[in-house]
């Protein structure tokens, strides 16, 4: 039999990728698969990953909650979260905020129920946030109306799955809107395409060869193309819509990074200044060109014989901030990447499932990828981090939030959540760029995501590790459906009235490529003097399994400023697209430290 983790369910990572890949004017998703090449490797009987077949459990519902959840979510097919009894208990880890460091941001529930879990999240440019689960963990909370079910198999006789696997959550109202998602999503990858529909591809069984597509509209449902994708694929474009795909090539680095427990599944992939890809996976970390296939060149590596940064250890790693305030014309653009976090490599086969967790990995390391002499530069988080999510702000800071300090991803894999999370600052000295926030009790481990929100604030969403929905006394981290919105620091209550606000209305037409684009925004008390204005546009990712696809953040070059009410400012674009490739950001000003809410602007 061969396992699912050969069929590489959880290998795929996107990337909108840039003018390289550009088919006429359209732009395509780039997925990576990974490669197991370990003769007769069979993990099929692996609890960390194999879904449940065993029968649904019997819950206990109540009915006023039924009703005011519904009432909440607006939509008459979401089931109640069912009533526990009693918790199991648990520890998480908790780093004390500084007090001396002022607000330490704030939470809220923003929906008790989205029937859905969030194992991916993509903030769409409608307003929308697009959660996916799997088709494999049974039935959801969320129904789909009477005869729109799905087929489970190709069989004349298949059975029927009535359930939405798939939810459009509005982030300010609450209300859900089911999605009908035909073949299996679990694991799989995702990104917008330049004209902002959401792309989703790869999954499980049925679903490992399909391309799924989701135009932005308040009525538009999946179109699932469920053989558009080759079988047996390691290194594969997304091809148009509604056609398929007749070979692939084999990505060597793949089959050289892949051990007994995989270890290279998820990589961290990133678009970088001169066009080719940062690929960091296991433990070791290339330069490669998208438009041959071949390295560039091969950076340091993490190799320790003990540890993996990548699914299942599971870390973190994110592209920096770019400031092209800082750029010199005729002078290559700079950019660094940070990974931290992960585990040990045994986790997955050898220790968790034998009930033994070791600890997640403390450290994070840097490197310029576009220096070829760059060597990584190492530093501590203020705890330790497996399967967290690292995301970009538009102050330009990063935040690191969800996870675990101790196992590693799999069912029931983990244990100790890590509850605080933490700011970084990229541009502090070593020993001064971490900052503990306010801590949740809300445990997010294995199958958690989060966004940044147009608002500023953050979306936190999902969590089980279960292989099924479960909501039974005796697990110990049942299946979260809460979704919390966190404000950061920077939007301290004190701080409204220096908040800025954009003109939507002087947004007018698309960034183009080294252009000049001149908008204005307003300041409730006394506008602000250029220096302390920063203009910072931000690419939504396609989140999962503690990475967030395509995620960049832009400081842009300010050339004109006139200040007043109110106060126009005019930027240049980014030179390239790949720096910017195509799409819809989100377009800020952070004025004195704190940020507008963002203006949606296509870069065309």
């Amino acid at each position: 039999m061969a396992s699912p983790l050969q069929t590489a369910v959880l290998a795929f990572v996107v990337l909108l990728v840039a003018a390289p890949l550009a088919k006429g004017s359209e732009f395509f998703p780039f997925p990576f698969e990974s490669f197991n090449p370990t003769p007769g490797a069979d993990f099929s009987d692996n609890p960390g990953y194999m879904p449940n077949t065993e029968p649904e459990p019997k819950y206990k519902f109540d009915p006023a909650q039924s009703q005011l959840q519904q009432q909440a979510a607006g939509n008459s097919l979401l089931m109640p979260v069912p009533t526990r009894t009693q918790k199991v208990k648990w520890t998480g880890v908790v780093v004390a905020p500084n007090p001396a460091d002022g607000f330490a941001g704030s939470y809220e529930i923003i929906s008790n129920n989205t029937g859905v879990n969030c194992m991916h999240l993509a903030i769409a440019k409608h307003g929308k946030a697009i959660m996916i689960d799997t088709v494999a963990l049974g039935n959801s909370l969320l129904k789909l109306p009477n005869g729109n079910c799905r087929k489970t198999s190709n069989a004349t006789n298949a059975k029927l799955d009535c359930f939405a696997h798939s939810a459009e959550f509005d982030y300010n109202t609450g209300k859900i809107r089911e999605l009908k998602i035909e073949t299996d999503p679990w694991c799989s990858s995702g990104g917008f395409a330049p004209d902002g529909t959401l792309i989703n591809s790869g999954g499980f069984a049925l679903g490992e060869r399909s391309v799924r597509w989701l135009k932005p509209c308040p009525t538009c449902d999946w179109s699932d193309y469920p053989n558009a994708l080759f079988k047996g694929r390691c290194f594969e474009l997304i091809p148009e819509q509604g056609k398929m795909n007749r070979g692939v090539s084999v990505f060597w680095f793949f089959k050289e990074t892949t051990e007994d427990s995989e270890n290279n599944l998820y990589p961290f992939v990133h678009l970088i200044p001169d066009g080719n890809l940062f690929i960091f996976a296991n433990d070791r970390a290339v330069i490669m060109s998208p438009t041959t296939g071949k390295i560039v060149r091969e950076l340091p590596n993490l190799k320790d014989g003990l540890t993996s940064r990548t699914y299942p250890p599971s870390g973190m790693s994110a592209l920096l901030p770019i400031d092209l305030r800082k750029t010199t014309p005729g002078q290559p653009i700079q950019a660094e990447v940070i990974v931290c976090g992960g585990g040990y490599k045994k986790c997955f086969k050898d220790e968790a499932p034998n009930g033994r967790f070791p600890d997640a990995l403390k450290d994070c390391h840097r490197i310029s990828v576009t220096n070829p002499a760059a060597q990584w530069a190492k530093e501590d988080m203020p705890a330790p981090r497996t399967m967290g999510d690292f995301l970009i702000l538009p102050t330009s800071e990063l935040l690191m939030l969800n996870g675990a300090s101790k196992g590693c991803s799999g069912w029931t894999f983990a244990r100790s959540p890590v509850l605080t999370p933490f700011i970084y600052k990229p541009n502090e000295p070593i020993g001064r760029r971490w900052r503990a926030l306010k801590a949740t009790n809300i445990a997010r481990m294995y199958h958690s995501t989060s966004a940044v929100l147009p608002d500023a604030t953050i979306m936190i969403a999902g969590g089980n590790t279960n292989q099924r929905y479960d909501f039974r006394d005796t697990t110990m981290f049942p299946t979260e459906m809460k979704v919390e919105r966190f404000t950061p620091p920077y939007l301290e209550p004190k701080l409204a009235a220096d908040r800025p606000a954009i003109s939507e209305r002087s947004i007018t037409g698309g960034m183009r490529y080294g252009q000049p684009f001149t908008f204005q925004f307003s300041m409730p008390r006394v506008p602000v003097d250029q220096p302390h204005v920063m203009v910072t546009m931000y690419a939504p990712p396609y989140t999962t399994h503690g990475f967030s696809m395509s995620q960049r953040l832009l400081i842009l070059n300010i050339t004109q400023y006139r200040k007043g009410a109110p106060t126009q400012v005019t930027v240049t674009a980014p030179p390239t697209a790949n720096i910017a490739p195509q799409g819809y950001y989100y377009l800020f000003v952070v004025a004195g430290g704190v940020p507008s809410k963002a203006a949606w602007v296509q870069v065309v």
